[in-house]
């Protein structure tokens, strides 16, 4: 019988090509192959180097979401490029080519329009001892905005999504929502009469903005700034502080000027509607009140002073009508408030506060804030903008100070504010003496005591400040300006409310000279002007140019060179109306 045989096979498993784990750094350098063995590998015995293995790799390839963003970018790239060319097509079959087109309703905001090319004149009401008139000092364009249509090289700026830091591009950490695009490229372009603000161009308004604007209106803090403009959720205030923002920084920059009147249109009616939605609501946001007081600036520059007034005033109401939001009590406890919000509320209230004094001054109109307040100084910069929690004092405590004590030029220009606020109750004051026939000695007496505070407190400033570092800083050079035409000021008082008498005429003599001395500071001050970038000299320059000028008109008598220096003031107010048309819409106030 034929043995069976055994056909079952052996199942064994084949030898592993190399011991597993990773190779390691040595061999990997020389690219060859490692036997990774334990605990140093046959190479790095033989080479007598030290085995490392590293174990964490990370993955190859694209990272998540990255095609899927990509996608995303070249899909939005493709539709902005199609709309560009669909409104060049526009463009060309439009007459006018300079111009945005914008629906009739909007070429005008309660009659006021915008493609004014009306020459500006200034025009003070004074009139000279041979009955001429001081008219015409200075002749121009509007600037900016009012030059010019609002066309960006005659085609619309597109939004973008690629990536600025600090502004808004949502991710999911995936991709780009199609939802969160279309809602952020609407956002962008409604109500910008067809103009698209990008991301790069939010990056340049935003640090034009705090370039430009932040050292003479201080009061928004940086890095809660940029959070807000990432955050997709804003509120309107909030929203209505941007294009606020944005349109205070376009009007101080050459290269934006042509879209400012875009800016500008849809920042004002966006308030408006805002002001109407909040009719019979207890509070105003904090951002609603900035908004205003940026506006108005800016229509100070560029639109109109009446105008700017207006908005202004809007400003101060809204702030008295949530006056606890703003006042701070003798007792503050830094560390259970959140104080940068504190701060911001403080700083909006003083930026209102010089607004208030410096251009009531000019039309010697009532003031609407009283210095009698509970609201703190405002902290230095440096502590606001790096939240260092610091506790600074009142007003009262800053104007009574003997001591040379360097604050910031935010405070400076509070303390000078309320100065020349005191000199303007004082003349009010003075009518009221004038009407009712009270003795003339109240008038001297507050006069006096006013005039002493005045000089004390330019001696501070100078000695804080010396002349080179006022002449560098334009917001120290409008300081300096401001003390001076605060002495033209306190002359002009007793040379029309008083009627001094005999033994009085050696105290006049003294005022005498001392405003002919800070005329010529503000004339040599104001020949430093040239020296500066116009685009960031203060906004509220011409008003002590304006009263400095008119100095020079009513009492040319004080000495020969007059003329020259009057000149100097004029060209000096000839070269801010090619970025500001503040000085010819103050010469409607007669003093």
């Amino acid at each position: 019988m034929p043995q069976s045989v055994d056909l079952s096979v052996k199942s064994s498993t084949p030898p592993a090509r190399q011991n597993p784990g990773a190779a390691c750094e040595e061999c990997r350098r020389r690219k060859v192959r490692c036997d990774r063995q334990q605990p140093s590998c046959g190479l790095c015995l033989t080479s007598g180097v030290q085995c490392q293995v590293t174990t964490p790799r990370p993955p190859r390839g694209p990272k998540r979401g990255y095609l899927k963003a990509l996608q995303a970018r070249i899909a939005t790239l493709e539709g902005t490029l199609l709309q560009q060319q669909q409104q060049q097509q526009q463009q060309q079959q439009n007459t006018s080519s300079d111009t945005i087109t914008i629906s009739p309703e909007d070429t005008t905001i309660d009659g006021l329009t915008f493609n004014d090319h009306t020459p500006l004149t200034w025009d003070f009401p004074i009139t000279t001892d041979d009955g001429t008139a001081l008219h015409d000092l200075c002749q121009g364009t509007a600037p900016g905005t009012a030059s010019g249509g609002s066309s960006l090289d005659g085609g619309s700026v597109h939004a973008s999504t690629s990536p600025i830091q600090g502004f808004e591009t949502p991710t999911d950490g995936v991709g780009f929502s199609d939802t969160i695009l279309g809602r952020k490229m609407s956002e962008l372009s409604d109500g910008l009469d067809g103009i698209n603000v990008s991301n790069l161009m939010q990056a340049e308004l935003n640090q034009l903005y705090f370039d430009r604007v932040h050292s003479f209106a201080p009061v928004l803090h940086q890095r809660r700034y940029f959070s807000l403009a990432r955050n997709i959720a804003k509120t309107e205030a909030q929203s209505c502080l941007r294009y606020a923002m944005w349109t205070l920084a376009a009007s101080v920059s050459a290269h934006y000027q042509n879209i400012g009147d875009s800016l500008y249109r849809y920042t004002r009616r966006s308030l408006e509607s805002l002001d109407s939605k909040c009719m019979g609501l207890a509070m105003a946001e904090m951002e609603q009140v900035q908004a205003w007081l940026l506006l108005a600036i800016h229509e100070f520059m560029c639109v109109d002073f009446s105008r700017g007034w207006v908005s202004a005033g809007r400003a101060f109401r809204l702030i008295q009508l949530n006056w606890l939001q703003y006042s701070d009590g003798p007792h503050v406890n830094l560390g259970r408030t959140d104080w940068v919000d504190a701060e911001q509320k403080r700083r909006t209230f003083w930026l209102a506060y010089c607004l208030d004094r410096f251009v009531s001054v000019r039309n010697n109109s009532p003031m609407t804030f009283t210095e009698q307040n509970t609201i703190r100084l405002p902290a230095p910069e440096l502590d606001y903008q790096n939240e260092q929690p610091t506790l600074t004092g009142f007003l009262s405590d800053a104007i009574s100070a003997r001591d040379s004590i360097v604050t910031s030029t935010f405070t400076e220009s509070i303390v000078v504010a309320t100065i020349i606020g005191r000199a303007l109750s004082h003349r009010q004051e003075s009518v009221m003496d004038n009407l009712y026939l009270n003795e003339p000695q109240e008038f001297w007496d507050r006069h006096e005591w006013l005039n002493s505070a005045l000089i004390q407190r330019m001696e501070l400033f100078s000695m804080n400040y010396p002349v080179a570092v006022q002449e560098a800083d334009p917001m120290l050079l409008f300081i300096s300006m401001m003390w001076r035409t605060t002495v033209l000021y306190m002359y002009q008082l007793v040379k029309a409310m008083a009627h001094p008498t005999d033994e009085k005429r050696s105290v006049l003599a003294d005022y005498t000279r001392q405003s002919t001395i800070a005329a010529k500071e503000i004339v040599s001050l104001t020949n430093k002007l040239s020296q500066l970038s116009s685009l960031k000299v203060h906004p509220l320059t011409p008003i002590p140019l304006s009263l400095c000028a008119e100095f020079f008109v009513s009492y040319h008598e004080l000495g020969d060179t007059y003329s020259k220096q009057l000149q100097d003031i004029t060209e000096a107010m000839h070269g801010l109306m090619s970025f500001s048309n503040l000085g010819p819409g103050l010469n409607a106030y007669s003093r």
